[in-house]
């Protein structure tokens, strides 16, 4: 905000500079007092959370009584959901379109001010059509993090944080369009005030529903309380106020034009689809607000408790499905209308009916073929496909015939293209979307008692190759483990019908877990990985066995595992034969590391280098029991291989007879499994390339905007 206001103050010029600064310095002046952070009573009343305050100075706790507190601490490190490069990107981006809102609505405020209703508009369009392609920008990347990161296996989740940012980018998008009916015809310019102040108004409230912790419930990352709700009530008031207090004044200078809009002309189109949208935004708020409603209700001793719909996605897809065949068969065909028509007749009627007529045409010689080779059948989605094609079509019969090639002059032609292509990629990836991993295998010798999890999903023993759909088949080749990360790597194979490979590449989906106190490991999170395609991407998850253990299992697992220790005394180059392996003493490490190790001064540490191969050829690998002096105290610490059964223990050193002593506990080896899930999402790269042309059509249409101010 204050970086945008320095250019307004350069840009704006005498007429706006001195009202748009002062809404400027208005919502500065909120802003800035949810930094300070100082209290005003002793009870605990005070402004703000400061950004620089110390945790030891605002939360008691006795680690903070001593001066090495900061050595005593011990982070989880990051949640793999968030080490991803769209989440570094995606929020500054967001925040940059939640400020930039504020532009259209100073600029509608200094329009009441100064009673110039028609004078701030081509300022307030051009900054309209700025902040929808920021906003815009950043709810997209935050669609590619939900699905590069997030484990639903999808793209949108209507989650109600991610609604709180949709809603404003819609009723912005809705005032741009009246904006532009404005601009050309001088109508609705009671409803483009209405939606610029509208837009900044849900900015605000989408930021109290985040930050006040009210979604807590229903959203799967909504922030935490802060002692700022008091504070975003009163800027959502004083939003309120005074886009009202400078409205209802003014409301009456405000011109409008005598002659209504006809159904002919372009600006009644643009005007329905401008109604659609807030029908749009509306469902969305209304079915977000719900926790907000039974608070309020709350309040005055009314228990309302009502819940939100049990199934969001299907409820929000029932009607913002067909709000999308609207808006799709609308911006086709406003675009062959004209402004201020009164009838169709002539050579008017003629263009418009000619090219609705062939574009349609050209809509079912596509739609036809495409959704056949689909396979899909319900008539919806080949509506909702159609529709997306339709409006694809006829805007490139727009710029082809009525523009005349002029790309520089298409924006909005783009961003429709976009939107329909959108709607193809969401129809074809959602409706599509294919598991290849159905049911469980080798359960039976594997694992046994083992319970399904899910119907999507298929159990893989580390090191077996498993048949699965579509002529795939998946190996669970390799896990690697990197502090709190575990990295899998999954290599796949499609044959076809004759058993050629036609299709080969691997995925690395991994878990974040946290340690114990007894050294086992706690699951986290599970972080998929995507094999991108042109037409398709194959989308994986792995969950290991460790995170479907139970307490009563890790007990269960102490008791059967309490074996009988041998004692062996060996030298360099000795062999010693357990059940399945023969382990190979082959010297010592005298630089050890060890995860249960911590070195100190004066430690005299040595680890026995032990070769195990197994005894059916299978493979070899190593294990390095470590043993070590510190002060006058011999210690210990065991190596272990769950996966050959295997746990080493070096109990002694013998120089004299050159010679050590290992313990050795052999058990039966550890089935080490993941349980995958694999998804096939086709034509989802229509989504990402659709939302990048809506927001590159925005774009260009700023450009374009500032060229007619030149």
């Amino acid at each position: 905000n204050v970086f945008l206001g320095f250019i307004l103050i350069r840009q704006a010029g005498r007429q706006w500079e001195a009202p748009v600064m002062f809404v400027f310095a208005v919502v500065q002046l909120i802003l800035m007092s949810m930094l300070l952070g100082f209290y005003v009573t002793d009870a605990g009343g005070r402004f703000g959370s400061s950004p620089f305050a110390m945790l030891r100075e605002t939360t008691f706790a006795p680690i903070f009584s001593m001066p090495n507190y900061v050595q005593m601490l011990e982070g989880k490190g990051l949640n793999p959901l968030l080490q991803n490069y769209w989440m570094t990107i995606h929020p500054p981006t967001l925040f940059l379109g939640f400020a930039s809102t504020l532009v259209p609505f100073a600029y509608a405020i200094a329009g009441l001010w100064r009673r110039a209703h028609t004078e701030w508009l081509r300022p307030a369009l051009i900054w309209s059509l700025f902040s929808a392609s920021i906003l815009g920008t950043g709810i997209f990347m935050g669609g590619v993090w939900a699905y590069e990161a997030l484990s639903f296996g999808g793209y949108w989740a209507w989650d109600p944080v991610e609604n709180a940012s949709l809603v404003p980018w819609i009723t912005l998008v809705a005032g741009i369009h009246t904006a532009i009916i404005a601009k050309n015809t001088g109508q609705a310019i009671k409803s483009t005030y209405f939606f610029l102040l509208l837009t900044f108004f849900m900015i605000v409230y989408s930021t109290f529903l985040t930050r006040s912790g009210i979604l807590g419930e229903t959203s799967v990352h909504s922030f935490t309380e802060m002692g700022l709700e008091w504070q975003l009530i009163i800027f959502l008031a004083a939003t309120a106020l005074m886009a009202i207090g400078f409205y209802l004044p003014a409301r009456k200078s405000i011109p409008a034009v005598e002659k209504e809009e006809t159904a002919y002309s372009r600006e009644f189109w643009l005007f329905i689809g401008a109604l659609v949208l807030l029908f749009s935004s509306a469902l969305i708020t209304f079915t977000t607000s719900i926790p907000v409603f039974n608070k309020i209700m709350g309040a005055f001793g009314m228990d309302t408790k009502i819940a939100p719909p049990e199934d969001v996605v299907e409820h929000h897809n029932r009607y913002q499905l067909w709000i999308g065949v609207l808006i799709a068969v609308l911006s086709a065909m406003a675009q062959f209308t004209r402004y201020k028509a009164t009838n169709m007749s002539g050579r008017y009627g003629q263009f418009f009916a000619r090219h609705l007529l062939v574009d349609f045409a050209i809509t079912a010689a596509l739609t036809v073929p495409f959704m056949w080779f689909s396979g899909i059948l319900a008539w919806q989605y080949w509506l909702l496909v159609g529709a997306g094609i339709f409006t694809m079509v006829a805007n490139f019969d727009y710029i082809i015939t009525v523009l005349r090639g002029k790309i520089s002059v298409s924006g909005n032609a783009v961003a429709h293209i976009g939107f329909g292509l959108l709607m193809v990629g969401a129809v074809w990836s959602g409706a599509l979307k294919q598991p290849i991993s159905e049911g469980f295998t080798s359960i039976d010798d594997a694992l046994g008692d083992m319970n399904k999890q899910t119907n999507k999903s298929v159990l893989l023993i580390k090191g077996r190759t498993e048949m699965i759909q579509d002529g795939y088949s998946v190996t669970y080749k390799s896990d690697t483990a990197v502090e709190n990360t575990v990295v899998y790597t999954l290599a796949f194979t499609r044959k076809d019908s004759m058993g050629n490979i036609i299709e080969d590449f691997e995925t690395y989906p991994n878990v974040l877990r946290t340690k114990q106190k007894d050294g086992t490991y706690k699951f986290a999170a599970a972080n998929p990985a995507t094999k991108h395609y042109l037409g398709r991407d194959v989308f994986t998850l792995a969950v290991p066995d460790w995170a479907f253990q139970t307490e009563e299992d890790k007990m269960k697992m102490k008791t059967d595992s309490a074996g009988v220790w041998k004692t062996h005394q060996v030298k360099k180059g000795d062999t010693i034969y357990t059940s399945n392996n023969y382990l190979i003493f082959n010297g010592f490490d005298v630089k050890p590391t060890h995860p249960d190790y911590i070195p100190q001064e004066g430690d005299i540490p040595a680890a026995a280098i032990m070769t195990i191969h197994n005894i059916e050829g299978q493979g070899a690998t190593e294990l390095r029991p470590l043993f070590f002096i510190r002060g006058a105290t011999p210690y210990d610490v065991a190596a272990k291989n769950p996966e050959i059964g295997l746990t080493l223990r070096l109990t002694k050193i013998l120089p004299a007879e050159e010679k050590i002593q290992l313990e050795i506990l052999d058990e039966k080896p550890k089935q080490t499994y993941v349980v995958m899930q694999a998804i096939i999402f086709p034509l989802i790269n229509f989504v990402w390339v659709g939302s990048l042309m809506m927001m590159l059509g925005l774009s260009m249409a700023v450009f374009q905007r500032r060229r007619e101010n030149l």
